[in-house]
């Protein structure tokens, strides 16, 4: 089953934890509220960034979703990333409980004048 849904950035709370040189090392804690007729719930995301004095270089990010995938209750963990020439930041769902258990699939989110939202590529036993 392949979606494409919008999501809301709830909560960003970022600090650097090496900034030596010109390039910044960071982590931010990121919360999303997902509401749509697919995806419907909160995610936390764990981020280690990469800055340059030229603007952001690369992320990677662990996430974990709970609420509901499809009518299902459950949680999901998604590892994704990307650099800054990426138009889009691919990932993978690696892990899932509840209802969800057994979760397989590929995980995109984008951002740009459309606003921000995942596209959701998954398999359910």
């Amino acid at each position: 089953m392949k979606f494409t849904q919008s999501f809301e950035i709830t909560r960003w709370e970022q600090a650097a934890y090496d900034e030596t040189g010109a390039i910044e090392l960071g982590r931010a804690t990121v919360g999303k509220t997902f509401s749509g007729d697919e995806l419907e719930g909160t995610s936390t995301a764990e981020l280690l960034m990469v800055g340059t004095p030229d603007g952001p270089a690369a992320y990677t990010a662990v996430e974990r979703f709970t609420g509901t995938l499809g009518g299902r209750e459950g949680s999901f963990v998604m590892l994704h990333g990307a650099t800054a020439d990426q138009s889009s930041s691919p990932g993978r769902i690696v892990a899932a409980d509840g209802d969800l258990a057994g979760l397989t699939g590929a995980v995109v989110y984008e951002h740009d004048e459309r606003g921000a939202r995942v596209t959701v590529d998954y398999e359910l036993p």
